[in-house]
């Protein structure tokens, strides 16, 4: 069964607020071109001011707002419980609210230069990765001067109270690092995660001194200088290095294929 798909040019705000209730109710796919200003509060507060942006709203309630360049979102909510849109005093106010944690995303739209909601997109298939995170964390984990030479690691997934630090170790100072792993590019969110770990392990070793090191093989400007305003740091791990290393160590072949052939030819653990 196709799509049911809606698509409006230059729609009234009264129009745009009208499709959108309806979209929402229908748990569609939403774009939306539009010039709007942004507000965010919860763990944190920031306030983004008016520019011309673009909004996906998913099925699942995640939102994502995206400036005219480059391919992080400048504000996102992931899977909110509440969606709302109304018309007040001259704007399109549209709200996405978390219940756990509470957080509150409002975008105050002035004008919509496209909108398209989008009903029924299928996608079930299988997504293949070359290492997931465990697999990388654990090869750190062995060879932990891949990040910093020196660094003696205590425990692999050692359990915080905000939940699991990827590596806990302890570098020539003598000071306590904790390591958070991804696989795919870091964002603002992996920075606020590295973050939560780190204060959690300051409380359970008051007075020490603990360092915390995001490693991913790339990092979006935003989480970068987010991170260094913290006092945290960053190590690029090089994934497919990685994989050839962890392929050699378990006497599989060698020779490198490409990604389209790793996900066209054979089985391979998703």
């Amino acid at each position: 069964m196709k799509p049911r798909i809606v698509y409006v040019a230059s729609p009234s705000l009264s129009e745009a607020r009208s499709i959108l209730h309806e979209a929402l109710k229908r748990h569609d796919v939403i774009v939306m071109l539009a010039r709007c200003r942004v507000y965010y509060e919860g763990r944190g507060a920031s306030k983004l001011g008016d520019g011309d942006r673009l909004i996906v709203v998913k099925p699942d309630g995640a939102v994502l707002v995206h400036r005219p360049t480059g391919y992080s979102p400048v504000n996102w909510q992931p899977e909110s419980q509440v969606l709302s849109v109304e018309e007040r005093d001259g704007v399109l106010l549209f709200r996405s609210v978390r219940k756990r944690p509470r957080e509150v995303l409002e975008i105050h739209i002035e004008e919509v230069y496209a909108l398209l909601a989008v009903h029924g997109l299928v996608d079930e298939a299988d997504f293949i990765e070359y290492l997931d995170e465990k697999e990388i964390a654990d090869y750190l984990a062995k060879h932990p001067e891949l990040v910093e030479e020196g660094l003696r690691v205590l425990r692999r997934e050692r359990p915080i109270e905000t939940g699991y630090a990827d590596i806990v170790a302890v570098d020539k100072d003598g000071n306590y690092v904790v390591i958070e792993v991804k696989r795919v590019n870091a964002g603002l969110e992996a920075v606020k995660q590295l973050q939560s770990y780190v204060e959690a392990f300051k409380q359970l070793n008051p007075g020490a001194k603990i360092r915390g090191i995001l490693v991913a093989p790339s990092i979006s400007k935003e989480a970068l200088a987010l991170l260094q305003s913290l006092g945290l740091e960053y190590r690029r791990i090089d994934v497919q290095k990685l994989f050839r290393d962890i392929r050699r160590q378990k006497g599989q072949p060698l020779q490198s294929r490409s990604l389209l052939d790793f996900l066209g030819g054979g089985r391979a653990k998703s």
